[in-house]
């Protein structure tokens, strides 16, 4: 009896990658073409992790690449893995900055940068711990924006 619904349980797991796939993709797009400023810069194909920290011995890390919208204001994360349930888009604001085109702010706390690294703090306000965004591996390109970016926001 139990093996009859296995093959129910592979293709109804099959839909759900798909149409949830699909949905962050179209989610994307919208924010790309509601929350874009006409000097916003994009960066792809970043690999590196997210790091959730919930208290003491609870740490939660997933493997990504990401793809980066930075604006004015705020920079536009979107996570790309193969978790069994996806990411959404993370936006985080720059302090001091107005709230406009922005969705759901998460503050950006700091940057660390290194030699091929950047590392971003945030304290979102659902969590009681951190979120941390490492980015690895990027080219002299990449890394001069955020060095602009700490340079002017002065992190």
């Amino acid at each position: 009896m139990p093996f009859d619904l296995l093959p129910y349980l592979f293709s109804g797991l099959l839909i759900y990658t798909i149409f949830s796939g699909t949905f962050f993709s179209l989610q994307k797009k919208q924010i790309l073409t509601h929350y874009r400023h006409s000097d916003s810069r994009e960066l792809n194909n970043i690999f590196g992790k997210i790091v959730i920290e919930n208290g003491f011995l609870r740490k939660n890390i997933k493997w990504c690449s990401f793809s980066i919208m930075i604006n004015r204001n705020s920079l536009f994360i979107f996570p790309k893995n193969f978790y069994f349930i996806p990411n959404r888009s993370i936006n985080i604001i720059f302090s001091n900055s107005d709230r406009k085109f922005t969705r759901h702010p998460v503050m950006l706390r700091k940057i660390i940068l290194s030699k091929n690294n950047v590392e971003l703090i945030c304290y979102p306000n659902h969590i009681i711990g951190s979120l941390k965004i490492q980015l690895q591996n990027l080219t002299l390109e990449q890394l001069s924006v955020f060095q602009e970016i700490k340079k002017i926001k002065n992190y």
